[in-house]
């Protein structure tokens, strides 16, 4: 595709942007990789964030060692698979939610397979050969499950918080404080009040109800608040 001022994520594309990538990903859909390109590149920073988040949290589980691997190493295996996935991409979630859901999976895996490595290293002998590195394709039947429904705003159902981006941030970033939320907590904290995604499209990706993830946010929020309060000796 040529390289026009109306790329998806530019200012020139305000107002647009819904159209704009329906024809990029049309031309995806041709395997045009300059248009997969063009479209995934406003999201780069926030995906790292998202993948930075990722891989410290399972380093602080144990699940992986420091530095196996770097943020921009998971992003680019997230866009792999969603490359070889890019014709399951259902046509009623964002781009962004979809990726984002792509890299918690391929992040979850790739945690999951270096603890078993792990184990096996130290369950058998050195000279037994270890298993292969596995294929981080997404799952086909995952968003087979996705059924959009009424996408209510809950965003307007959400009671008032004094939490500020400042104290999530806060949370978020330290270890000790982060590991005082609950998973799906994080989770969704991350998500909606760092990543800006809508609580239906967090409630797809994480196969919760929409109430549910609602229900977290809430807490999450509450308790982040919490957390700040007691660290500022409150």
């Amino acid at each position: 595709m040529n390289d026009r001022q109306d790329k998806p994520g530019t200012e020139a594309a305000s107002g647009e942007d819904r159209d704009t990538e329906a024809r990029y990903w049309e031309a995806v859909g041709r395997d045009d990789r300059a248009a997969f390109s063009a479209l995934v590149e406003p999201l780069l920073a926030d995906l790292e964030e998202l993948a930075r988040h990722e891989i410290a949290y399972y380093t602080s589980l144990g699940d992986l060692d420091a530095d196996w691997i770097t943020p921009t190493e998971l992003v680019g295996e997230t866009l792999t698979v969603a490359w070889r996935g890019r014709r399951r991409k259902p046509r009623s979630l964002s781009l962004k939610a979809w990726l984002s859901g792509i890299l918690l999976r391929t992040a979850e895996r790739i945690a999951r397979h270096r603890r078993r490595t792990r184990e096996v290293e130290e369950a058998v002998s050195l000279e037994d050969p270890v298993p292969p590195p596995p294929i981080y394709d997404d799952d086909e039947e995952f968003w087979e499950w996705y059924q959009p429904d009424d996408l209510t705003r809950y965003e307007d159902v959400l009671p008032a918080t004094t939490v500020t981006p400042e104290d999530i941030a806060f949370v978020l970033e330290s270890a000790e404080q982060r590991e005082r939320l609950p998973a799906l907590e994080r989770r969704v904290l991350l998500l909606h009040d760092r990543q800006h995604l809508p609580l239906p499209e967090i409630a797809v990706i994480l196969r919760r109800s929409v109430e549910e993830v609602r229900v977290a946010l809430i807490s999450a929020r509450r308790n982040a608040e919490s957390l700040v309060g007691r660290a500022q000796g409150g």
